[in-house]
């Protein structure tokens, strides 16, 4: 008799602690459980198809790369194939890879067409290296069908020989000729080093 009220005191002491863990896990839950998309927290966008970090995204043609598209972090809406990026590093591989263009930004916006790059935006502390040239600029884009990047604001172009400022900016990629649309000041330094 002894051991049945021991074991039904113990059963009622296992049962009472199992019914306290279920009711402070179901109030854990609720309590944690987001009530809405902003409870979420801010880099959870509903639209978002994929959330990619250390995002990389090559072209390849004929067994050599054609561009090169690096991020910290990427954002691909599937819905109309853009891609928001962080700290972007987009690269275009000249000459058959001998020579390298790159434009790097704080952010910027990628626009594809399938599996093609069709365009680029990129923002915030814009630079453009092209050969020894370094081009510097708030905001710039990058057209494929036209080959084209330009910057519709302040430009300031720095170089061994000379330095430029200038309104506007146009660089066609592949015959590498670079023009400033406006007010254009120029300083071409006599004591550079050959190149």
């Amino acid at each position: 008799m002894r051991r049945s009220r021991l074991r039904a005191a113990l059963l009622t002491v296992v049962a009472a602690a199992l019914a306290g863990i279920a009711v402070a896990t179901w109030q854990n839950v609720t309590a944690r459980r987001p009530r809405t998309v902003a409870d979420l927290g801010a880099d959870f966008v509903p639209e978002v198809a994929q959330h990619i970090q250390s995002f990389r995204r090559v072209k390849m043609k004929s067994g050599k790369a054609v561009w090169e598209v690096q991020a910290e972090d990427a954002q691909y809406f599937d819905s109309d194939g853009q891609v928001v990026v962080r700290k972007p590093v987009v690269t275009f591989f000249l000459d058959d890879g001998t020579r390298r263009a790159q434009l790097v930004g704080n952010e910027g916006q990628l626009t594809l067409d399938g599996k093609e790059l069709a365009g680029v935006t990129l923002r915030g502390d814009v630079v453009l290296v092209i050969d020894d040239l370094e081009l510097r600029t708030a905001e710039a884009f990058y057209d494929h069908a036209k080959d084209r990047i330009s910057a519709p604001g302040a430009v300031t172009i720095h170089g061994k020989t000379l330095d430029v400022q200038g309104l506007g900016l146009e660089v066609e990629v592949t015959p590498r000729t670079v023009r400033l649309l406006s007010e254009v000041h120029t300083v071409v330094k006599a004591n550079a080093e050959h190149s």
